[in-house]
């Protein structure tokens, strides 16, 4: 699933005016980013993933620093560690090995790990790739009802914008059916989001849409969804998402997935506390450092990617 926007469920239903747009089952899975709105879907089936735009030399964490001098310009020791002994093909196990401690509080089993790394435009790479990433993500719970999800991003359209109207967007679009922002400990804004969506089988394997709260409701898309087919609930899962923004371009993001017909079940299905999530996307060791910059100007792809992004190096 992945976004930077893996914020937000990127919806199949735009406007009449916009060519019909579908998500990637692990896009919608990516963790709440924000609600796909015209200029997100804009972007296009290729911008699943992240966005092709330049990012930080690392991931500025805001740090505190203990002479109290407040300077929010450092980074924390443990991610300035993690960064300098950064070994990309050891993140399938590190990844792994940090989500599990925190999910096992609350999951009995979270079963068998799937890890992917992608690049900028959302394509899987081969491990010997792995330096080259623009995000990580460890998944658990395969294609049962109950899904788990963390990724590791650099993004900056996902990281951009303030946090606070963004949610207020959401809410009221009715996309998001709950949107809480709340301040880490370190100082960034967390978001907890939860969102509807079905998959769009009509557009083959993989797709995804979002659902608002009033097509819920009714049972019927609204007008200029791309899908007119009618909505069952037994084909509605709704998605818990806990994202921070670490810095311009840097956010980690964990979601819990789970088929429920309304959002009240849903609630009651959720097992893993926010407060678990949040230690997730703020522990300061799960970091990934920027991809470099191709030859097209973007964050690095597997070579042969049709796009360009601000100036081509010679």
């Amino acid at each position: 699933m992945t976004e930077h926007d893996l914020s937000t469920l990127v919806r199949a239903h735009v406007a009449h005016d916009e060519p019909p747009f579908r998500m990637s089952a692990d896009t919608a899975m990516a963790l709440g980013r924000r609600t796909l709105h015209r200029r997100r879907a804009r972007r296009g089936l290729a911008g699943l993933v992240v966005a092709a735009a330049a990012v930080v030399a690392v991931p500025l964490l805001p740090w505190d620093a203990s002479t109290g001098s407040g300077d929010r310009t450092g980074i924390d020791p443990a991610t300035a560690a993690a960064l300098e002994n950064y070994d990309a093909q050891k993140m399938p196990q590190l990844l792994d090995e940090h989500v599990r401690v925190v999910l096992t509080r609350s999951v009995d089993d979270p079963g068998p790990v799937e890890f992917s790394a992608g690049d900028s435009q959302g394509n899987e790479l081969p491990v010997q790739h792995y330096d080259k990433a623009s995000d990580m993500t460890v998944r658990y719970g395969g294609e049962s009802d109950h899904r788990l999800r963390v990724s590791l991003m650099h993004a900056r359209s996902e990281a951009e914008g303030d946090a606070r109207r963004i949610c207020a967007d959401d809410l009221e679009s009715g996309y998001a059916f709950s949107c809480t922002v709340t301040t880490s400990r370190s100082g960034d804004p967390v978001t907890t989001k939860v969102m509807a969506m079905r998959p769009l089988r009509e557009f083959g394997p993989g797709g995804w849409g979002a659902l608002t709260a009033d097509e819920l409701r009714i049972g019927v898309p609204a007008a200029g969804n791309s899908s007119d087919h009618p909505i069952d609930p037994d084909d509605v899962w709704f998605q818990r998402t806990v994202e921070v923004v670490h810095s311009e371009t840097f956010l980690p993001a964990a979601a819990e997935v789970v088929r429920a017909p309304d959002f009240e079940t849903a609630e009651r299905l959720f097992e893993v506390p926010v407060a678990a999530f949040e230690d997730i996307v703020t522990d300061p060791a799960l970091v990934i450092p920027e991809p470099p910059i191709g030859p097209n100007g973007c964050p690095w792809t597997l070579p042969d990617s049709n796009v360009t992004c601000g100036t081509k190096r010679e």
